[in-house]
């Protein structure tokens, strides 16, 4: 059985608000001019364009403005959602964190702090596991459907050659264990429904910018970012759930 994107009928993008997330929500638009799509954001001014394609394609495009750090706005925004009596396909979660104002990645033991831990990890890892645990309600339990997460290659234990970056690559890793133990779980329930962590690869988002000017990856606008986390989805086996999937189709090492 494999889940195909055709037939959805209502897709939820966690992270609309700009970079990837938003690419996904106007790719998603233009693929599928049947369906409906929802989006979250968290800053309003960052989010601009995502507002205002909601207010021209208002019964196409549903947003929220939420923390999806405080549990309860989840909580309450599940509740909701399920009131309305209708099934999410495909759910896939783009936030993330690599560093803000106070954060830079660690690049050796010195830079390394507890505040910095706890943070990524709240919104790199805990989040997803959070999604399911109050989201899981909305999958389809008939028919297929997807979770998907964007993850990172850096997150892999078997391909960190480079380290660094500590916090960051350890959350990734910690998400990536996440989904595997959602895969395991919705599989038990009988839900079918491809779980997987995708490595987008190296985009050019307000994320990787301070990142990239000497990068040795190829660079992706968002847009072809987007392209490639669908195609890889579209027309996959509900058995390769719990796979770490890569955006040219690569399986990569956990």
């Amino acid at each position: 059985m494999k889940f195909e994107l055709y037939k959805g009928k209502h897709f939820f993008i966690w992270g609309g608000g700009h970079g990837i997330g938003l690419a996904l929500v106007k790719e998603l638009l233009a693929r599928f001019p049947e369906a409906k799509v929802f989006s979250s954001y968290r800053d309003e001014q960052r989010s601009k364009e995502l507002i205002d394609l909601s207010y021209s394609l208002k019964d196409r495009l549903e947003i929220f403005r939420i923390d999806p750090v405080n549990e309860s706005e989840l909580f309450d925004l599940a509740v909701d959602l399920k009131s309305l009596h209708m099934e999410i396909d495909l759910f896939i979660n783009c936030i993330g964190l690599l560093h803000n104002e106070e954060f830079q990645p660690e690049k050796s033991l010195r830079s390394v702090s507890m505040d910095q831990f706890m943070e990524t990890f709240k919104v790199n890892s805990v989040v997803t596991a959070l999604i399911a645990k109050h989201f899981e309600r909305l999958l389809p339990s008939k028919t297929p459907s997807a979770f998907i997460v964007l993850s990172a290659r850096v997150g892999s234990i078997g391909d960190n050659k480079m380290g660094g970056w500590y916090s960051y690559r350890a959350s990734k890793a910690a998400l990536n264990m996440i989904l595997q133990n959602i895969a395991v779980e919705f599989k038990r329930k009988r839900l079918q429904c491809l779980v997987a962590p995708i490595h987008p690869g190296t985009t050019k988002t307000d994320l990787s910018a301070p990142f990239i000017e000497n990068t040795k990856y190829r660079l992706h606008e968002a847009e072809e970012s987007a392209f490639n986390i669908l195609n890889q989805i579209d027309n996959r086996s509900i058995e390769e759930t719990g796979s770490f999937l890569s955006w040219d189709g690569e399986n990569i090492a956990w």
